[in-house]
């Protein structure tokens, strides 16, 4: 690198900038959703802040119908763009947090607040790049163009919209995941496996059954009441096999019958077996109970198909390239209703070279066999970049150089990010590898001084990729 930005980030004002941003609760909310608003009041709270933010500071700025919007700098008249893609949503802060998540406060130098690492923090330390490059002075013969999601957790539609609405980039990255760079991430199937409710008689009726607020989050809670002449056994029975296996549980006695609330373990929804499914631990607790036919085959199918079974054996979907590893399983939306019959979301991360459409013509049949049908199914196809492409090894280059390593070893990831939206581009950073990603996890939080870190590698990976051979 014959130059660098030499500018660092002020930590104060960086701060502030930050507890700003992540004292806003911009997880999805469509109930509330509006035209101005397509996600909820929240997300299009972050983005207006952060288009606020780059507007006071002297930055072009566009907001795109309220979906998406980005914060530009380089010469206006340049042809081409390099894309730095970041999100303000947040996925809900579910559990028992040791603090408000959303009054973030620096405890040992780390900071705590849903959005800290996932993905607010990165998208500030992105921000804060782009002021110190300007700062620099240094030439760059591209826009740079920090576009600033509100829809990454829930479907990706503002990308979808920004696509629509917008050229495509040169190159870019997404400040989203962990360093040194993952130039490949598993394709996404996510399905919802619907059970109707057939209206029969049983001495134990499952009146509703709830755990989980996004499919990408292993849930954390789960709540089942069960009702009718037997409900009282049933309940006991389930709390003696609870105890045994030492699991957290409530019961609560109603006017009509008994509420039974467990405590799992959230995590990634693209690393399921490092988090503990409540629903997983509810329905096995339920099993014996006697239930109507319908009730039973939605329990069983938690209880004995889906129960820690991350890779998919028992759906018929296990696989596993030489790039990217296994295929993996989260069952992170579960709903039953007396009425209405049940629901289960699954979040399936499959392999680069896996066949998609196979996986889908398997899913779909092992679904008919145990008598479920499916409710509605999406894909998102994987991401792989060459490593060898020039964008690739600037980013290499510029994170080697400030963290002063030679030959780093470059990732994949379960995970799926914007950099899936791009026709060429990668996920970079901003989680150092010594420590632990902690996204949608109880408790979030990342060291100041890496999102500091992180900060300055950006800015001159912006100033790199500005200069970028076509």
């Amino acid at each position: 690198m014959t130059q660098k930005v030499t500018v660092t980030p002020d930590r104060d004002d960086f701060l502030r900038d930050l507890t700003d941003l992540l004292s806003v609760n911009s997880a999805k909310d469509a109930a509330a959703a509006t035209k101005d608003a397509p996600f909820g009041p929240g997300p299009r709270r972050a983005l207006d802040k952060m288009l606020a933010l780059a507007e006071k500071d002297g930055f072009r700025t566009k907001n795109l119908q309220g979906y998406v919007g980005y914060i530009e700098y380089g010469p206006e008249d340049a042809a081409d763009y390099i894309a730095v893609l970041g999100h303000v949503d947040v996925v809900p802060a579910t559990g028992q947090w040791t603090h408000d998540p959303f009054t973030p406060y620096i405890e040992d130098g780390t900071l705590y607040a849903r959005g800290a690492i996932d993905d607010k923090g990165p998208t500030m330390a992105a921000y804060y790049a782009l002021k110190a490059l300007r700062k620099s002075g240094l030439p760059i013969r591209h826009r740079i163009r920090l576009i600033v999601g509100t829809d990454e957790e829930s479907g990706c539609e503002c990308l979808v919209k920004y696509n629509e609405l917008e050229p495509m980039s040169l190159f870019g990255f997404s400040p989203d995941a962990e360093f040194p760079l993952i130039f490949a991430e598993k394709g996404q199937i996510r399905i919802r496996i619907d059970l109707p409710e057939k209206g029969e008689a049983a001495p134990v009726r499952l009146s509703t059954f709830y755990s989980g607020e996004r499919i990408n989050m292993v849930p954390d809670h789960a709540c089942a009441v069960v009702s009718g002449p037997e409900a009282e056994k049933a309940a006991a029975a389930a709390e003696n096999d609870l105890k045994a296996k030492k699991i957290v549980y409530r019961a609560e006695k109603l006017t009509d019958g008994v509420k039974l609330t467990v405590k799992g373990k959230s995590a990634h929804g693209s690393d399921p077996a490092h988090g503990v499914n409540a629903a997983f631990l509810l329905a096995s607790a339920l099993q014996k109970a006697p239930f109507s036919s319908s009730e039973q085959t939605f329990i069983s199918f938690l209880a004995d198909t889906l129960n820690n079974d991350f890779a998919g054996e028992r759906l018929g979907v296990a696989c596993h390239d030489d790039v990217s590893g296994e295929l993996t399983v989260n069952a992170g939306v579960i709903r039953y209703d007396v009425r209405k019959g049940g629901s289960v979301s699954l979040d399936l991360r499959c392999p680069v070279k896996a066949d998609l459409a196979k996986i889908e013509a398997t899913l779909k049949a092992t679904v008919s066999r145990l008598g479920l049908t499916v409710g509605s199914l999406g894909t998102s196809d994987p991401l792989y970049m060459d490593p060898n492409h020039p964008g690739v090894q600037i980013l290499k280059k510029v994170y080697e150089e400030h963290m002063g390593l030679k030959d780093v070893t470059l990732l994949t990831s379960g995970g799926g990010t914007y950099a899936q939206y791009l026709d060429a581009g990668v996920a970079f950073g901003a989680c150092m590898p010594d420590y632990p990603y902690t996204g949608h996890q109880v408790d979030e939080h990342v060291r100041v001084d890496d999102l500091l870190k992180a900060s300055e590698i950006y800015a001159d990976a912006m100033y790199e990729l500005g200069n970028l051979a076509k």
